[in-house]
């Protein structure tokens, strides 16, 4: 059922276990919810930037799972006071903020939060200086930052902002 995901080569501690740690949780509470859930396709994952499709009733949803991350690379753990928001990807291309996913699922301490990726794209837009560009992750609240070595364009954002336009939250209780 879950996605395969590979390491890329900036990966040296455990971005990946900690990226497929929340899929798990988040099919295990998707199913204790009662929804029909189905993995999105290599191609869809990649290209489309959706993981999931759920499904209950009349609602359906692609979703797009995002775990909680670090703010810096060398830092030890994952956080869930702020999160990285892709508008362009390591390849160059349209990041996850811009894909086919309705919903977005952040990871949480106990909840993942959902929001509708237009109303994420829309956020970013008002609160998000498209033009300040920086070098340092820790300073990228608002701003574009670019990982040396990549072609991605980030930016970091308050979970609180996300909270703000919540479509809807599970917990994991």
């Amino acid at each position: 059922m879950q996605n395969t995901n590979s390491r890329n080569r900036f990966d040296k501690k455990d971005s990946l276990e900690i990226g497929e740690r929340a899929e798990h949780v988040f099919i295990l509470l998707a199913v204790k919810l009662g929804w029909k859930i189905s993995a999105s396709s290599k191609d869809e994952n990649i290209d489309e930037h959706w993981d999931y499709l759920i499904e209950k009733e009349d609602d359906h949803f692609k979703v797009e799972v995002k775990s909680a991350k670090r703010i810096d690379r060398k830092d030890t753990n994952a956080q869930v006071s702020y999160t990285w928001v892709e508008l362009q990807n390591v390849r160059g291309k349209v990041g996850w903020l811009f894909g086919k996913a309705d919903l977005i699922a952040f990871e949480k301490e106990t909840t993942f939060i959902f929001v509708k990726r237009l109303d994420l794209l829309a956020l970013v837009n008002k609160k998000v200086d498209l033009v300040a560009k920086v070098r340092d992750p820790k300073d990228a609240l608002y701003k574009i930052y670019r990982r040396e070595g990549r072609k991605d364009k980030l930016t970091l954002l308050p979970l609180s902002d996300i909270e703000e336009i919540k479509f809807v939250e599970w917990r994991n209780v």
